[in-house]
């Protein structure tokens, strides 16, 4: 199976900030660079302290958002999956981190609120997308397989309005924020299904992770 991945080039941290400034709008800039487009005018803001379950300071990092994050595709409907906890987000650019990092700790909040829950949930960002032609999802169908166990998502919270209509349309991206059980552990064997189709190779991008974790601690005094 073939997974349309962004297109990185020199100006791939400016990118980053352009795709991350637009997550409220659901623009089609998570999947690819606009370059006609004009930066955002206002500041990034800084997040509030989360655990450290990475071991490393946030903001050292220089992953960018696709390289912390893992595709699939059916059909016309690309999706791209995020994991938010911090031992991933701190290994990515500054302006990223700061953006996934404020989606978790707010999301966590409000997960906790409407599920009457104190767990820390496993929260994903996922973002769908269609290059051509209309494409329909089913949120609830986007399932986590961890350790040999299959996981429904405990709660799926919009980030972009027109989420709820369950239809993306060409160049059009749209995101929401999932709560899995924090049983779903982030180890190589993770795999991710969305109907009958699966993803395999969260292995590869978390060595990618660990690797840039290892070049952080190295850095530290």
């Amino acid at each position: 199976m073939t997974i349309r991945r962004p297109r990185a080039g020199p100006g791939s941290s400016v990118a980053c900030v352009l795709l991350l400034a637009a997550l409220g709008a659901g623009c089609g800039l998570i999947f690819e660079e606009d370059p006609d487009r004009p930066a955002p005018a206002r500041p990034l803001a800084t997040p509030e302290p989360a655990a450290d379950t990475a071991g490393i300071p946030g903001g050292l990092g220089t992953l960018r958002l696709d390289q912390i994050s893992v595709y699939l595709r059916r059909g016309e409907l690309q999706m791209r999956i995020t994991p938010l906890t911090e031992s991933v987000s701190r290994t990515a650019l500054p302006e990223v981190w700061q953006h996934l990092t404020g989606l978790r700790s707010s999301h966590q909040v409000i997960f906790r609120e409407q599920t009457g829950s104190a767990v820390d949930f496993q929260l994903v960002l996922v973002a769908v997308h269609a290059e051509s032609v209309p494409a329909g999802f089913e949120p609830e169908e986007v399932t986590l397989v961890s350790r040999g166990l299959r996981y429904r998502p405990v709660n799926i919270r919009p980030v972009s309005s027109a989420w709820t209509r369950r239809v993306v349309f060409p160049r059009e991206t749209l995101l929401a924020v999932y709560a899995f059980p924090p049983e779903v552990t982030l180890d190589p064997s993770l795999e991710i299904e969305y109907q009958e189709v699966r993803m395999r190779n969260w292995g590869e991008t978390l060595t990618r992770v660990e690797a840039e974790r290892e070049r952080i601690r190295a850095r530290l005094p």
